[in-house]
């Protein structure tokens, strides 16, 4: 007996010979057309499937004013095309989509049923169509509201003139996709430049237009607020098409609120130009009493210190501390450190959901953290969002004889500086958490003496870019503990992050940073 459906229809339609000819061809339509099938999918089907009933060697779909599917010479006149062939309507309750024209004599009775099955499916067709651009409108304007959102937020922390044009410059040209744009104080100082090659730092009168003409910047938008001006942005049309008049209204919008925002900066910008290399140290050392947890576990002989500091409002990056039962051979500290692919909202549900799956895998003894990152790989991959991933260092320390066991996935390697001098970089043992289904992960090992220090962080600390674009690398990390070989990891910790800030100077972190230090304690 079949067990496809189609095949015991035409079991069925061959026990009924007269009626086999016209009903099997039906039941290969109803077979061969996919539900993702588009609308052009739909006429070709029914065009080809209605001469092949008809046995027709000429033949079309006309809906009007145009033929939406041909065979053959197109006749004078599709709806009247004189004798020797038949027309018949397209036609689905009140609406008529055109005419079948077949060059045939008798006219089989499956061909207007053809017609009257296929009708509803390209009604169809046409309302998810419909339905999918109102949703492409509504999502267009849920993503603009919350591009409005974060620019005003962002460009209420940024502190200086430059960071605020930088900010505004990125998002115009992320939201429209826009590749080349110039934006110039009012007396002409480039504020920001991007894709027009070498620029002078400052541009008037004719030299100025002549750069926007030979670069097609077309778009020209004066940064005024109240009756002050800033200066202006020029813009070239988006990498694909051009800005529609929506566009130019959320162009103007996105560059009001960074006008008005200017406003304000100027306001305070002698304070903060003053005061922002002691800002800057102030915020090492003030960091972790701002965004540490309240505790840490310490087992005795042990010290852990740990902090994240979010690029936006919230983050993606992930620690975690813990202290992980095991009856038969003693407690375990047990350390995460993650960094969810993105930012925002989006990036820190995907931590919330990565957090508590490592919580319930790991608050007893890992047998193998191989195997742990295994099932939270497949966990990761059924409710990630899109194409976000994670990196992981998971690890579980035994606080009696410091053996270390560990899992690192597509993660920075933390750093084990040992007290000897020696630093060993704990690489990956497997991919990304939660970017390829079925992948497996090895368990690493190592161990921690008297005075050696485990360094574990998120890339965002280690590419910080200075002023010249050189990132920090994880080089100085290692040389900032090994200068301070009796230093606790609170010290420690404080002295990592005002190495950072030293060598961001007057720069800003671009992604969330997470750090984390774990220091056996020497006699």
């Amino acid at each position: 007996m079949p067990t496809n459906p189609f095949d015991r229809l035409r079991q069925l339609a061959l026990k009924t010979p007269e009626g086999a000819q016209e009903l099997l061809p039906l039941i290969d339509f109803l077979e061969t057309f996919p539900e993702q099938g588009t609308e052009e999918d739909l006429v070709h089907l029914v065009g080809i499937t209605a001469m092949g009933i008809a046995k027709a060697g000429q033949g079309g779909l006309w809906d009007g004013g145009r033929w939406l599917f041909l065979r053959g010479s197109a006749p004078a006149f599709p709806t009247h095309p004189g004798e020797g062939w038949q027309v018949l309507p397209w036609r689905y309750g009140d609406e008529t989509y055109g005419h079948l024209v077949l060059k045939t004599g008798d006219l089989p009775g499956a061909v207007p049923l053809l017609l009257s099955i296929s009708a509803p499916l390209l009604a169809w067709r046409r309302a998810e169509a419909v339905r999918s651009t109102q949703n492409q409108a509504l999502a267009l304007q849920l993503s603009r509201l919350n591009t409005v959102f974060e620019l005003t937020r962002n460009l209420g922390e940024v502190e200086t003139r430059h960071d605020l044009v930088r900010l505004m410059a990125n998002t115009l040209m992320g939201e429209f996709r826009i590749m080349r744009l110039l934006v110039v104080d009012a007396q002409g100082v480039v504020l920001h430049a991007k894709g027009l090659g070498q620029v002078p730092e400052a541009l008037e009168g004719d030299r100025l237009h002549e750069l926007v003409e030979a670069k097609g910047l077309v778009h020209a938008v004066e940064l005024l607020d109240q009756n002050h001006s800033h200066g202006f942005a020029y813009a070239a049309d988006p990498a694909v098409g051009k800005l529609s008049d929506d566009d130019e209204v959320f162009l103007h919008t996105l560059l009001n609120l960074t006008s008005s925002q200017l406003s304000s900066l100027e306001l305070r910008e002698a304070r903060i130009q003053a005061g922002r290399m002691e800002k800057d140290l102030d915020l090492a050392r003030d960091i972790q009493r701002s965004l540490l947890p309240k505790e840490l576990p310490e087992p005795d002989g042990w010290q852990c210190a740990a902090a994240n500091l979010p690029y936006q409002a919230v983050g993606g990056d992930l620690y975690d501390l813990w202290m992980a039962r095991d009856e038969e051979l003693g407690d375990r500290l047990h350390i995460a450190v993650g960094d969810i692919s993105g930012k925002g909202l989006p990036a820190s549900m995907m931590m919330t959901q990565l957090s508590a799956f490592l919580r319930a895998m790991g608050d007893a003894r890992v047998e193998h953290w191989g195997r742990l990152a295994e099932r939270l790989n497949r966990r990761m991959n059924d409710v990630r969002d899109g194409n976000r991933y994670t990196t992981l260092f998971a690890a579980s320390l035994n606080p009696q004889t410091g053996d270390l066991r560990f899992v690192n996935g597509g993660h920075n390697p933390p750093l084990l500086v040992r007290a000897g001098g020696e630093v060993v970089r704990l690489s990956p043992t497997g991919p990304m958490v939660g970017l390829l289904p079925g992948v497996k992960f090895a368990e690493g090992r190592a161990a921690m003496g008297l005075g050696d220090v485990l360094v574990t962080f998120t890339d965002g600390l280690v590419e910080a870019e200075n002023a010249a674009g050189e990132e920090l690398s994880d080089g100085p990390l290692a040389e900032v503990v090994l200068r301070r070989p009796h230093a606790g990891a609170d010290e420690l910790f404080e002295a990592l992050l005002v190495e950072a800030f030293q060598h961001l100077g007057e720069g800003r972190f671009r992604d969330d940073v997470t750090l984390v230090v774990v220091k056996r304690m020497g006699a």
